[in-house]
């Protein structure tokens, strides 16, 4: 009773500490942002600023191809097999052999539709620039050290490749022609922490050819989780990509610069799922729901006084934070999205920790992909019809969507489980 008591301890003091660790980065992925955002909209901006977060939207989509899922799968089993040195090398060594190919695959594709494709002829520089976040990520084992739940690491790394982007961004981005610099010194700060964070894991976890065997068996245990995350972009990354086919770069800009401040917000729960996710995916199915069910209350208070903050105090904010008058004019938008805060918080709870941890990744997979798809073809719509507008509704829409279907299948478990019992 004694050991387990203390084991209980040990495990909520590991929680805790990378709860601080990652709420730390989280703090530093809002305020540098925070720094960094008005700089460059007002020096570059809405046009300039809008092409290039339109890169950084269409990059993302290989982004997720090269991640492939093992931000969740390959967690869980470093997690799981943490304490077996043999196991825990065959599956580091295997995404990272399976990684090296997916982002040798991403660039040919890049390569040919940047070269195919009208929309990207002017300035194909800036998306080939813009490929050194897909090559930071996939050399970065986040994966391995969420797993081994060491996120200590994480954050000092990640904040430090953050302090390279905003320190070279103050010093040398001053006026409009310095835009190709931003994706630059973008993807130096991912590079750099990608390398430092791959030197450590390959320290503590020594790198070795696995069986063919193996890395099949990777693979595909996280081919439905790389459907699902790349649904996931379809109602993410995707809008700020719609908006700028159906529009020009200047609205992309604005857009960029509300669904800035959004995602800050919106990754302000992350460090909490972040934490619980490798101890929560170690439990019992009964015990995970009684955890989840002990969150809902605590996500819904927290996600209602931000989106009504952010709802009744838009103008303040986008005035204090950019002071462009093309930008204020359009705080209607920031509005609608403010209630994102609210929607995706309890949805991230049921789609994001509750599904991954009991390892229901089909289900994950076809409420992603239900919603991704409904995302892409309202955002088709209604941004052909209301510009701006249109995606901000879209986007709002989808979000509650994932929450009704995520809970939706949460209540439909505990039904299953208490008939079971």
């Amino acid at each position: 009773m004694i050991y387990q008591n203390k084991k209980l301890d040990n495990n909520k003091k590991v929680i805790l500490s990378n709860y601080i660790s990652l709420s730390f980065l989280q703090a530093a992925n809002y305020i540098l942002p925070l720094l960094v955002l008005p700089l460059l909209v007002r020096t570059l901006g809405t046009e300039k600023f809008g092409l290039v977060m339109f890169a950084q939207a269409f990059i993302t989509f290989f982004n997720i191809i090269v991640d492939f899922g093992f931000n969740l799968s390959a967690t869980r089993e470093v997690s799981i097999n943490k304490n077996n040195p043999s196991e825990l090398k065959s599956i580091f060594s295997s995404v990272l052999i399976i990684k090296f190919f997916l982002v040798i695959i991403s660039f040919i594709l890049l390569c040919l539709i940047i070269n195919f494709f009208q929309r990207f002829d002017s300035n194909k520089a800036v998306y080939i620039y813009s490929f050194g976040l897909v090559i930071g990520n996939a050399l970065f084992p986040t994966w391995y050290f969420q797993g081994v739940q060491k996120m200590k690491i994480i954050t000092i790394i990640n904040v430090f490749a953050k302090l390279i982007f905003t320190f070279l961004v103050f010093i040398y981005i001053k006026t409009q022609e310095d835009f190709m610099l931003v994706p630059i010194f973008n993807s130096l700060g991912y590079i750099t922490a990608g390398l430092i964070g791959l030197l450590i894991s390959i320290k503590n976890c020594s790198f070795s050819i696995p069986e063919i065997r193996k890395i099949k068996k990777v693979f595909f245990e996280s081919s439905s989780l790389f459907v699902s995350n790349f649904a996931v972009t379809l109602y993410t990354s995707c809008n700020s990509f719609v908006l700028g086919v159906f529009t020009n770069d200047s609205t992309v800009g604005i857009y960029a610069s509300f669904e800035k401040l959004i995602l800050a917000v919106k990754n302000f729960y992350m460090p909490i799922y972040q934490a619980l996710f490798p101890w929560l995916s170690q439990q019992n199915s009964i015990e995970i729901q009684k955890i989840i069910k002990r969150l809902s209350p605590i996500i819904l208070i927290i996600g209602l006084l931000i989106s009504l903050t952010i709802f009744f105090f838009a103008d303040e904010i986008l005035t204090l934070v950019y002071d462009d008058k093309s930008i204020l004019s359009f705080s209607i938008v920031f509005k609608i999205l403010s209630f994102i805060s609210l929607f995706s918080g309890l949805n991230m709870l049921y789609n994001n920790l509750y599904l991954p941890a009991v390892k229901k990744y089909k289900e994950r997979m076809y409420i992603l992909i239900f919603c991704g798809i409904f995302n892409f073809i309202l955002s088709l719509i209604l941004t052909n019809s209301f510009d701006i507008y249109g995606i901000a509704v879209t986007v709002l829409t989808t979000e509650f969507l994932l929450l009704i279907v995520g809970y939706s299948y949460y209540m439909k478990s505990r039904v299953i489980i208490s008939e079971l019992e």
